[in-house]
């Protein structure tokens, strides 16, 4: 059973409460009639309500009350248009095209207890209408009264969804890409074209374009603006000779010739030591080395005819023997970096930044000691 189904004469003494209408809506604003709530058991709350919804609605950025030939009372205009009460999508075509708007509210109000409850409408030609409810103290009578204007502009943005947004059409030549705007993605960009709907106020769009530099502007969107932007995206400069995956190679190949330096100074080695033992056995001291230093650093084990030989045997192999201590650990060195570099580096010719943020960085060192390389991991 419908709350409200008094007659037509408490309806009419309902409707001459209400102000006349309001002024035209300004440009870029969207005209809202406001009816006067419904209601039977609560006309003063009724009255302060609807007037202050017209104040809220007037004073709101995109939205205006509507000019109508007089103030209209949905009280009245349903039995007048012979609609349910309350009133379905059919009754509310049939209010629109009676006072002549695309956009209105309406309401019912009751009492209950030392409240008022009732529920709020926004119909939109075209859309239907949203819906919401409410509940406040009933001595909230004066339309004016801050806290009754506070509930007013709560319940039209809940009615409305807030301030209307603009739109904003992007022209970025005949490319395909990314739309995103304060950071978000927000569409895709079609042989040039994009079109993205936004809140009212600042905002940041950029557009992304594969092989281009990304391009953004900031705008100032107005409620229900259109605008055309025109961005044009240039080419990304040539990220050059992928130096790092060079650089990684050149160290492998340096390695492989240190071991193989190390090789070659450890066969040598082997072999001198064997010519040694082989041919000039007699030219040493039983139970000695003829390679082993004294205090002089000569060879005072090298003795005989051929000690000038020996000697010259023992200098080769230690030379031979140095070259394999050293290379092995610098080829180490070189190839452990060179493997590092080659891992880490950007295969799908990424952006300098990209390769720039490499968490992994190697630093190779030598002395004379031999070599040695540190890595150092970014988390």
């Amino acid at each position: 059973m419908a709350w409200f189904s008094k007659g037509l004469a408490v309806a009419l003494a309902t409707s001459a409460l209400t102000l006349p209408g309001v002024a035209l809506a300004q440009d870029g604003e969207l005209p809202v009639a406001v009816l006067t709530i419904q209601t039977l058991d609560a006309f003063e709350q009724a009255d302060a309500l609807s007037l202050a919804l017209k104040r809220v609605v007037e004073e709101a950025n995109g939205w205006s009350t509507a000019k109508t030939e007089r103030d209209y009372a949905l009280q009245a205009l349903v039995p007048s248009l012979g609609c349910t009460d309350p009133p379905d999508a059919a009754c509310e075509e049939k209010i629109s095209q009676e006072i002549k708007v695309d956009r209105f509210i309406w309401g019912r109000m009751k009492m209950e207890g030392k409240e008022v409850v009732g529920d709020l409408h926004f119909w939109v030609k075209g859309k239907g209408s949203t819906a919401t409810t409410f509940k406040y103290s009933s001595n909230l009578t004066v339309a004016v009264d801050e806290a009754l204007t506070g509930i007013a502009r709560q319940k039209l943005d809940e009615l409305t969804g807030g301030t209307p947004g603009g739109r904003v059409i992007l022209h970025v030549g005949t490319f395909d890409g990314t739309v995103t705007v304060d950071g978000k993605p927000a569409g895709v960009l079609k042989q040039g074209m994009a079109t993205v709907d936004l809140p009212a106020g600042p905002h940041v769009i950029a557009v992304e374009v594969p092989g281009y530099s990304a391009v953004s502007t900031r705008v100032e969107i107005a409620p229900r603006e259109a605008r055309d932007i025109t961005l044009s995206p240039t080419p990304e400069p040539d990220a050059g000779p992928p130096y790092q995956q060079i650089f990684g190679f050149t160290l492998l190949g340096l390695g492989a010739v240190s071991a193989g330096i190390g090789t070659y100074g450890g066969i040598r080695a082997m072999q001198l030591s064997s010519e040694l033992e082989d041919k000039y056995a007699s030219d040493i001291p039983s139970g000695k080395s003829a390679c082993d230093p004294g205090p002089k650093g000569d060879y005072p084990n090298a003795q005989g005819a051929s000690s000038s030989e020996i000697i010259k045997l023992c200098q080769d192999g230690d030379t031979v023997e140095m070259m394999h201590f050293v290379a092995f650990p610098v080829a180490g060195a070189l190839a452990a970096t060179g493997i590092i570099l080659l891992a880490t580096a950007d295969w799908g010719g990424g952006s300098e930044k990209d390769a720039a943020s490499l968490p992994v960085q190697v630093v190779p060192s030598f002395g004379p000691q031999g070599a040695d390389v540190s890595m150092t991991v970014r988390f």
